[in-house]
């Protein structure tokens, strides 16, 4: 009776081991939130591989491990050749190269509020399309699809993976749908416009003043006190910044503001099939705190 245990109980071992890393293939993701949607639907078949970003992908300097990453890679997805310029240096013809926006219907950039210099965004779009949930669906379908498509052995489970994913966002969008309910009408400004797939899908108000990525350090005082003006007439009483390295001063702005961050990567969250909902609750919960007295 032991043997027979001992042998069924190696053969689910074996047929775990077989089943959880079952291909061959070797796959890149550029940012953690898009990491994280392909490491849901690759669950349990292989781990996908995450750059080592240690700062946005604007300013992203691709480092010799992630560069040897990226050319022994056979699929990279990533946001789009205007964010990571740098994927075009790896396309071969054995490659398949993902650009995930080509999936989604693009915003159109905003225009800064208030810039030392003129900064000309009419035709750029906002590439921070992670942030609506319903992209990250969309995603998801074409990660699902590729994949599917290269390696069929394991089609209907990363089509299954798939599934169950977006079974997943769907439940936990709808918590934080009504999380957020009460918050729709506050008034906000942002330090670096992130936010606007966040907004409109959730359903919250546009900001009252877009800051430059810059313009904390300079911002000259015509402009402060039209900042100041602003959050007085409307009742302004948060700032959202993306990272804590920016040195705007709320109380230079008013007596009670004050700055929450909002971290549109996940810096700080362990990378993995749940980042991307720990992200978005992150978002979240950090929006919130900053109306709550």
């Amino acid at each position: 009776m032991r043997h027979l245990l001992a042998f069924f109980l190696l053969l689910l071992f074996t047929l775990y081991h077989n089943t959880a890393f079952s291909s061959n293939l070797k796959i890149v993701a550029t940012i953690k939130p898009i990491h994280s949607l392909v490491a849901s639907v690759t669950d349990g078949i292989l781990e996908p591989d995450l750059l080592d970003y240690t700062t946005s992908a604007h300013d992203y300097i691709l480092k010799p491990s992630d560069a040897s990453s990226l050319e022994s890679s056979d699929v990279i997805f990533y946001i789009d050749d205007s964010l990571e310029a740098f994927i075009k240096t790896f396309a071969k013809d054995n490659k398949e190269l993902v650009q995930l926006s080509k999936t989604i219907n693009l915003l159109p950039a905003r225009s800064h509020s208030f810039s030392k210099q003129i900064i000309d965004v009419q035709g750029e779009k906002d590439l921070h399309i992670w942030l609506s949930p319903e992209n990250a669906k969309s995603m998801i379908l074409s990660i699902s699809t590729t994949l599917s498509n290269i390696d069929k052995e394991n089609a209907s489970s990363y089509n299954h993976n798939a599934m169950k994913a977006i079974k997943r966002i769907d439940q936990e969008v709808e918590k934080i749908a009504r999380e957020l309910n009460d918050f729709k009408n506050q008034k906000y400004i942002v330090t670096h416009d992130a936010y606007q797939y966040f907004e409109k899908y959730f359903g919250l108000n546009h900001p009252s003043a877009i800051l430059s990525l810059e313009e904390d350090s300079y911002i000259g005082m015509k402009s402060l006190m039209k900042l100041k003006k602003i959050m007085k007439d409307e009742n302004v009483k948060c700032i959202f910044s993306h990272s804590p390295e920016d040195i705007i001063k709320p109380e230079a702005l008013s007596n009670d503001a004050k700055m929450v961050i909002l971290d549109p990567i996940g810096s700080d969250i362990e990378s993995g099939k749940d980042a991307y909902l720990a992200i978005i609750n992150n978002i979240t919960q950090n929006f919130k705190s900053c109306f709550v007295e």
